[in-house]
């Protein structure tokens, strides 16, 4: 579901995701769309509650036991590290993915205080329509129980049979797998860094790797109560994928991500050097939503690299990209050679 309320915002997230929104009814879309926003945006109450129960595997055994974790959460805000409750994911929401330096004044208020005056801060909120559902807190379980519940019954349950066996054969293969969490993460996601290095150092008591067959060319992360969820793409060969359909599939995203004239000036600056996210908002005049969402595809791609400095995100050209672009020179070789 998280990867269908992204396919408006992200390029690249293709095939079940995207079919899934063209098959539900209008107002199960309209719900998830709105849980997945709601109270500002990525990841929304869903997200968080989704990154909380990934940290949990024992919580969420199948759908009947998702439900029924949800069904026994606490309504206000419970506790915040292990238990939180309904508008305890208001609150995780609001303030556990936002930079340090963009929360630190929240941080001697009231929680409820704390999530208003948040609101209030952004232009393209509705403060008092977020804070109304708020304090209806079982209106919002009940929203959030029916959406995995129709997804599930609806959308989900006929996909299992090809789903399932292809993520069971990945975690297979990696289930005893031990040593350094980076390294395992770097081999899963094929990135020369993982978000261990580059972004998420921790240190963490427990990382869980999840599969998925949803998420296109990105790696996603969740950090919840000291626990560090990697989901990485299924790799091709329990996708049932030939090598060759694998390379076609990532060159093809590489020259979409190069179709694009923005990202084109944005690579072009990168040239010159390393650059924060800002920066390059500045030097373009591109808004900085557009920016980030170029970035994260080229990213995706494996165009551009990051790493985090303090609260800052530096972005660099990726180096061995060059290699990458060189086999689609390739392709016309033997003619050229005739």
């Amino acid at each position: 579901m998280y990867f269908a309320s992204l396919v408006p915002q992200i390029e690249g997230i293709d095939g079940w995701p995207s079919a899934l929104r063209d098959q539900m009814a209008p107002d199960l879309l309209a719900d998830l769309d709105y849980l997945y926003n709601y109270p500002a945006g990525d990841p929304g109450i869903m997200g968080t509650l989704g990154d909380n129960l990934s940290a949990a595997p024992e919580r969420w055994r199948n759908v009947d036991s998702v439900l029924q974790y949800l069904r026994d959460i606490p309504a206000g805000f419970g506790d915040l590290e292990s238990a939180p409750g309904v508008q305890g994911l208001v609150y995780l929401t609001t303030f556990r993915y936002p930079e340090p330096a963009e929360v630190a004044e929240y941080q001697p208020l009231e929680p409820k205080q704390a999530i208003e005056r948040r609101m209030r801060s952004f232009d393209d909120r509705d403060a008092d329509a977020i804070m109304a559902a708020f304090d209806r807190p079982e209106d919002l379980r009940e929203r959030m129980i029916t959406l995995i519940d129709r997804v599930y019954h609806e959308h989900y349950v006929k996909e299992l049979p090809h789903r399932l066996p292809a993520l069971e054969r990945s975690v297979a293969a990696h289930r005893f797998e031990t040593g350094d969490p980076a390294q395992i993460a770097t081999r899963l996601t094929g990135r020369e860094k993982s978000c261990l290095e580059a972004v998420c150092p921790g240190p963490f008591q427990r990382h869980v790797f999840m599969p998925s067959l949803d998420m296109g060319p990105y790696n996603s992360c969740a950090i919840a109560g000291g626990v560090h969820v990697l989901y990485y793409p299924l790799e091709p060969e329990f996708r049932g994928e030939s090598t060759e359909e694998a390379e076609i599939t990532k060159l093809a995203r590489i020259h979409k991500a190069l179709s694009d004239e923005q990202r084109l000036r944005i690579l072009g600056l990168l040239r010159e050097r390393e650059m924060y996210a800002q920066e390059i908002v500045e030097r373009t005049g591109i808004h900085q939503s557009v920016v980030s969402r170029h970035l994260s595809f080229m990213k995706a791609v494996g165009l551009v690299t990051a790493r985090r400095q303090n609260s800052m995100k530096f972005f660099s050209l990726n180096p061995q990209m060059r290699g990458e672009l060189t086999k689609t020179l390739d392709i016309f070789s033997p003619a050229i050679g005739r």
